[in-house]
């Protein structure tokens, strides 16, 4: 697996090509409005967002429509950034991370496919407790009454 801080340091390059291959594939001038676009979209987020992070301030009625959750509001804050910045993969992380759905799909495919991992890493920290499963429907016990007599 790649080095996070190296992958950081590739992103510009990653991104001149996507948007090289964006414009060959569909052309200049739908590249050029999908740049200023996304970042409009950003930008107007940011504003919408202006007094989500204050305490003690209320969100101005325009805002009433962005997450009340502390971690939806700085996904959405993290994804208006990332659909300013010019590039389709950080759009495209823009969009997962402005969109709840999308949000909560990505994460859940996420989970899906790597809680065995986290829950793996854990080998040798948890508790092993042996023991046998009985079906108690099945099992026939006697039981002693104080009379003497015995069922089953």
């Amino acid at each position: 697996m790649m080095n996070p801080l190296s992958l950081i340091a590739l992103l510009p390059v990653i991104e001149i090509v996507l948007l090289i291959g964006m414009g060959a594939l569909f052309g200049f001038w739908f590249t050029l409005a999908w740049i200023i676009a996304t970042a409009a979209v950003g930008v107007y987020l940011l504003r919408r967002m202006r007094g989500a992070f204050q305490i003690g301030s209320p969100l101005d009625p325009v805002a009433e429509s962005l997450p009340q959750d502390p971690m939806g509001t700085f996904a959405t804050w993290i994804g208006a950034i990332l659909l300013i910045l010019p590039g389709p993969l950080t759009d495209l992380l823009g969009l997962v991370l402005v969109m709840p759905w999308l949000r909560k799909l990505t994460f859940g495919v996420w989970m899906a496919r790597n809680l065995h991992k986290i829950v793996m890493k854990r080998k040798g920290h948890g508790q092993i407790y042996e023991g046998e499963i009985v079906d108690v429907q099945q099992e026939r016990r006697v039981i002693r009454r104080g009379d003497g007599d015995h069922d089953k």
